[in-house]
């Protein structure tokens, strides 16, 4: 069942011609670093940052951390002064491009009507923009009033992966809330957009030059349409990217963690973010990697259910970053672990004392589902969900 969408924006919300925007960014943004700083063909340094998304992102840095660091490699800039110029020209010549857009007929009346069936709406935009420009595009798309109603909106500042890569969707849903199969995603782009979508999991609409969002309008008036899903298939080649979005989408939260928030319960009943980052460590340890290590050296193991920990768990470490850096270093070992495996060792027979018979390519899969959860605890610890 369908309870996610995640609408692209560009050809899809906003008509945006590609090659016309590409060309009037990069005169624009020539123009900026030419005037201000006496640079010339600072687009050069541009394309290089945005060649650097998804290149072994292994600090985890936000796409502005890492387009941040080319750019000021790359310019006769201090990292300081490359901040400042790109605040200016992103709150100034920027807006300018509105020129070449303009919202796509039944873009509103799609937003409206999605909403109106109570579903979760994100605006899954290739993150290559900071959120101030990103809000723009959300507006020059006519969209501005549902700002407020969209469970979350990719940009540069609150993603680490980009799009092609399946890892961004997968850090999408999970900043969102759903499972991959539970998510649709609808996008004018089949490379950027479909294609990735349904190597994760994900069910997709694709949007066509040449009939627009009306097909899509269409399918929404259909009863029942989003149980006519197919639920997914779990397969072995979508489990690293799920764990590196979970990854990804853990940090980004914790980005945004005020230090007088680490330690605060929103309820007696309820763990604190430090608590939850303690959980997640001692997880990976003490249940996932011992039982798929249990899997991997006996045949047909009994894997027994934990009991629920309670409210009351301890705190592990005062620094919740350092806590998260734990737990990725794990995470990496387990996914080590797993890069490894053939054919036969995903169908790896187990009875678990819950879920009954199951194989370990079912476990690790409830490793990254058990990620979701509590990255949505997090996240609505943290006031940033929506309900």
């Amino acid at each position: 069942m369908i309870k996610a969408v995640l609408l692209d924006l560009d050809n899809t919300l906003l008509h945006n011609p590609d090659r016309q925007w590409a060309q009037t960014f990069r005169e624009g943004w020539d123009r900026h670093f030419a005037a201000c700083f006496g640079i010339s063909e600072a687009s050069d340094a541009l394309r290089g940052a945005i060649g650097r998304l998804n290149d072994c992102n292994h600090a985890l840095l936000s796409n502005a951390e890492l387009m941040l660091d080319e750019l000021a490699r790359q310019l006769p800039l201090t990292r300081e002064e490359t901040v400042r110029a790109l605040d200016q020209f992103y709150a100034g010549p920027y807006h300018s491009f509105r020129e070449t857009t303009a919202p796509m007929a039944g873009a509103a009346e799609l937003v409206e009507a999605l909403l109106n069936q109570n579903l979760l709406l994100a605006i899954a935009t290739n993150p290559l923009f900071p959120e101030s420009a990103t809000i723009a595009r959300v507006n020059w798309a006519g969209l501005g009033d549902y700002i407020s109603e969209f469970a979350f909106v990719t940009n540069s500042e609150n993603m680490h992966f980009a799009k092609p890569n399946p890892a961004y969707f997968a850090e999408t849903i999970a900043r969102v809330g759903v499972e991959p199969d539970e998510a649709l995603v609808i996008g004018d782009s089949l490379t950027n957009d479909i294609e990735p979508a349904a190597t994760l999991g994900l069910h997709a609409w694709h949007v066509s030059e040449e009939t627009g969002l009306f097909p899509i309008l269409d399918g929404l008036r259909r009863p029942n349409w989003e149980n006519e899903f197919q639920p997914g298939q779990m397969t072995p080649a979508t489990l690293p990217l799920q764990f590196q979005g979970n990854l990804a989408a853990l940090r980004g939260l914790l980005a945004e963690v005020k230090d007088h928030q680490w330690l605060q319960r929103p309820d007696p009943a309820e763990w604190s973010i430090l608590q939850i980052l303690c959980h997640l460590w001692r997880a990976e340890t003490d249940v996932h990697q011992r039982r798929l290590r249990t899997i991997l050296d006996e045949d047909n193991p009994f894997i027994p259910s934990l009991p629920p920990p309670g409210p009351d768990i301890p705190e592990c470490h005062d620094d919740g970053m350092e806590v998260y850096e734990r737990f990725r270093a794990q995470r990496q070992q387990t996914m080590a672990t797993l890069a490894d495996l053939g054919a036969d060792d995903w169908r790896r027979p187990a009875r678990h004392s819950i879920f009954g018979l199951t194989n370990l390519l079912e476990m690790a899969y409830f490793t990254a589902q058990h990620d979701r959860l509590h990255i949505t605890q997090l996240c609505q610890t943290l006031g940033k969900c929506a309900d």
